[in-house]
């Protein structure tokens, strides 16, 4: 009983500050823009839309908002996904534009709410550190990204649906039908939700096959050891979890291309509208090359890089039970104030470790040779489903457009990226690590407030 109360006190202590922080940010931000309050709580017209073309091609917000006011009022084919469309026609019932506008605002910032505890517990449940998962939940919730998912758009209700999915391949107990259904269920609605189907099928496959690759790299003895875990079991369970994901993403796609069909005579209509943003295939290394993007833009494309690097040495040491030396900084606030300029800190960083290494000093032996404790995350479906589902947009990125563009919010509104960094965050829990986060949340309520300014300047989101 007492666990289940400090469990209780610690997820109502996340929820509260965090929803209370986010709204603090908010109300500076009217306080700075009085507009921010006035657009957020009154409707928006059609002749807005209309006449706000130069808004239009500056920030994009009237054009989303039509596209997703016009798909709750009737089934509509383009790049914007139908679920949010159809949740809100199916609770509020909205009889015209305007309506459409506040309902879906009013649904996407109930899901946002629900979005906070789940994630919280989650987080909790992961690092088993009460601070650390507060700090975790407050990252998430003021992420200036987060402002996606109260004005509107999809990022609130996938969110939520991203959750219920991470608790569902995150049960221990393999082989309920039930829950292959709940998967499924939840996969097609995802796929109803957001353009996700190559993150989802890519991030499925990615996941098993790594998680089969270590398995086959283990030794027979360190496995002789580990007579809890039945391999044999949790293989065909993985296998199973990836077929239904990418069978369920197909089936959800197939269902909105069956509609484009109808509608517009093209199955690939919300794949080809994608050309809309400006993208074409090829390959555009040159966004790695530039510091000229806004600050959120260069953290979402380096620091799932940074971390998936760190994940490989980390998992080389622990499959072949050796040490591996690295440079480790020893000043967190100077370290976590260069991340904010993740490219000036990756430098920075390979400077040092390139003089210490030929210096032969000042370099810190890392090393997890025959630690059962390391198992649990190297071997985790969850952990690698959601580093690889971030990842794919920065791969996306690369092959589609000639600019970073968007991947904040891909990367920040939603869960995943958090949920893989938590698990990290096990491996290197420090005191320094809990400095850089309350650093980072800091850094995050100001950039809040500077989104909800600009949002009632109508100036680009991300």
């Amino acid at each position: 009983m007492p666990v289940i109360e400090i469990k209780l006190s610690g997820l109502f202590k996340a929820t509260f500050f965090s929803l209370l922080a986010f709204v603090t940010c908010f109300l500076i931000a009217s306080l700075i823009e009085p507009n921010t309050f006035q657009k957020l709580f009154s409707a928006i017209s059609m002749e807005e839309v209309t006449n706000n073309s130069a808004i239009l091609e500056k920030a994009g917000y009237y054009f989303d908002v039509s596209a997703y006011a016009n798909n709750t009022i009737s089934n509509q084919c383009s790049a914007f996904y139908p679920m949010l469309g159809w949740i809100t026609r199916y609770i509020f019932k909205p009889q015209n534009f305007e309506q459409a506008v506040i309902s879906l605002r009013v649904i996407s910032s109930i899901f946002f709410v629900l979005t906070i505890p789940a994630l919280s517990y989650l987080f909790h449940k992961i690092t088993k550190n009460s601070k650390l998962s507060f700090l975790l939940t407050l990252v998430h919730t003021l992420s200036p990204l987060s402002i996606f998912r109260v004005i509107g758009y999809t990022e609130g209700l996938f969110s939520f649906l991203s959750i219920i999915l991470i608790y569902l391949i995150s049960n221990k107990k393999t082989d309920s039908f039930l829950r292959y259904i709940a998967t499924f269920t939840v996969v097609v609605t995802m796929s109803l939700t957001r353009p996700v189907s190559l993150q989802l099928i890519f991030s499925s496959l990615i996941s098993v096959t790594v998680i089969f690759l270590i398995n086959t790299l283990l030794g027979n003895s360190f496995k002789e050891r580990l007579p809890q875990i039945d391999c044999l079991q949790a293989r065909k369970h993985f296998i199973k979890l990836s077929v239904i994901i990418i069978l369920a993403t197909i089936v959800g796609y197939g269902i909105y291309g069956f509609i484009c069909l109808q509608i517009r005579g093209d199955f690939l209509a919300p794949f080809n509208d994608q050309k809309l943003w400006g993208k074409e295939l090829g390959f555009y290394p040159n966004i790695f090359l530039s510091i000229e993007y806004p600050l959120f833009e260069q953290m979402a494309l380096y620091f799932p890089i940074f971390f998936h690097v760190y994940i490989l040495i980390y998992t080389y040491s622990f499959i072949n039970k050796i040490s591996v030396e690295i440079f480790v900084p020893k000043l967190p606030l100077l370290w976590g104030i260069l991340s904010l300029y993740p490219s000036i800190l990756l430098v920075v960083y390979l400077t040092n470790l390139i003089v210490r290494k030929f210096n032969n000093k000042g370099l810190q032996k890392i090393g997890y040779p025959d630690s059962i404790q390391s198992l649990p995350l190297i071997s985790s479906y969850v952990f690698w489903f959601c580093l690889s589902f971030v990842i794919s947009h920065i791969l996306i990125n690369l092959f589609t457009v000639d600019k970073l563009y968007s991947l904040a919010r891909f990367t920040f509104s939603l869960p995943f990226f958090y949920i893989f960094l938590a698990y990290i965050l096990t491996t290197i829990n420090t005191k320094k690590t809990e400095v850089v986060l309350q650093l980072f949340v800091v850094v995050s309520a100001i950039g809040l407030i500077e989104q909800w300014v600009r949002y009632g300047r109508h100036q680009w989101l991300g």
